[in-house]
């Protein structure tokens, strides 16, 4: 049976083909065009009022704008004009937990940067950056056995992220630390850390981690049986290279913390905190006068005075965590507390991470359904 009856001909179907292309052709132009009526400045002011949800669909739009979205510039822009999601911390395990034949796999969380969280499986002991924005999680490959601390970084000279572990080697006793650059390393790079040589002085187990604008900073604290020497080794980011310096302190209780971006130190005396900040960390430069900052919450609320922890400060406003309580923002002008949170079981070793979405993505990124089946040994409010 012939086809010359049907009418759909291969003339025909060429015509069809032609005024589509050529329609196609028209409104690609016409799109270009209404996108010239609109400075880049501006769409990336409207783009960047944005939330995450409505910028993975807009980001489909064209190429030029899943570009902009992805950059540097815009990603800082929305986050700076994002709220404050959740706050993500780890939990101790209620006692119900403990030795329970049923539990189900658990994670914690380690340290986090621009929406991204570094988990660990305590189960299998395997790490992950997790993008809870985008659902998506990289498995990590495995760092150094006798890890005692980490620092995710967003590194500006080359453009892309940084993780950093700090481990003692069993073995030999040195403290030593390792690279991974996600999306692009397989495998850790080791970096040659100082030896730390005080005189008398022997490093005790208590470590911190605290990690400011393009640098990380490893404290080691150490002690002759007497006194108490806390040796700060701070990694710049852009030369991977090592500065040490020191820090003495008659107080037993002494907290790091990020201050505005910059290392520091503080100690809380009869009801006010007082602040030594490290100015150039490269020269060994502290600043001449510590800050001292009255605490009215203390008398005003009656809280037990070895019992308010300060996490970080940032414009003008301090977080506190009162031990076994809550976690609440300290503004230093007005001296009143807000944004209030339940924290029963915070665990301040790993500290405090206020969570803002992203969609920073790496190479190698798979859909979390396995972390569907895991229990986030974490809090997040």
């Amino acid at each position: 049976m012939g086809n010359t009856g049907s009418k759909f001909t291969s003339s025909s179907v060429k015509k069809r083909f032609n005024n589509r292309k050529k329609s196609s052709t028209i409104r690609s132009h016409q799109a270009k065009k209404a996108q010239r009526i609109v400075s880049l400045d501006i769409l990336m002011e409207i783009l960047s009022r944005l939330p995450v949800k409505s910028l993975s669909k807009v980001q489909l739009v064209c190429k030029e704008w899943q570009e902009i979205i992805h950059e540097r510039y815009f990603i800082e822009k929305h986050m700076d004009r994002s709220t404050v999601d959740w706050n993500w911390y780890n939990i101790t395990k209620p006692i119900s937990c403990w030795h329970n034949p049923h539990e189900i796999e658990s994670l914690s969380y380690i340290h986090g940067c621009d929406g991204l969280l570094l988990l660990k499986n305590n189960s299998s002991g395997k790490y992950s950056l997790w993008n809870p924005a985008t659902r998506s999680v990289l498995e990590l490959p495995d760092p150094h056995r006798y890890n005692y601390g980490f620092a995710l970084s967003y590194v500006p000279s080359t453009r892309n992220y940084r993780i950093v572990a700090f481990y003692r080697d069993k073995e030999t006793g040195v403290d030593s630390c390792e690279v991974l650059t996600p999306g692009f390393s397989k495998a850790w790079r080791r970096l040659a850390f100082p030896h730390i040589n005080v005189n008398g002085y022997t490093k005790t187990e208590n470590v911190s981690v605290v990690s400011t604008r393009g640098v990380v900073h490893c404290g080691l604290r150490l002690s002759n049986g007497k006194e108490i020497v806390h040796a700060i080794v701070s990694l710049d980011w852009d030369t991977e290279r090592f500065t040490v310096n020191l820090f003495n302190s008659d107080d037993k209780t002494v907290w790091d913390l990020d201050w505005n971006g910059k290392l520091a130190f503080a100690v809380i005396t009869r009801q006010t905190l007082e602040v030594m900040e490290l100015e150039d960390y490269k020269k060994g430069r502290w600043c001449v006068k510590k800050k001292v900052i009255p605490l009215k919450f203390l008398e005003k609320y009656n809280y037990r005075l070895g019992n308010a922890v300060p996490l970080f400060a940032k414009n003008g406003d301090i977080w506190f965590w009162l031990k076994d309580e809550k976690i609440f923002i300290y503004t230093i002008e007005t001296g009143e507390i807000a944004d209030v949170k339940r924290s029963n079981y915070f665990l301040h070793e790993n500290k405090l991470y206020i969570y803002k979405p992203s969609l920073i993505t790496f190479e190698g990124m798979q859909p979390d359904t396995k972390l569907e089946g895991a229990q986030p040994f974490l809090m997040f409010d």
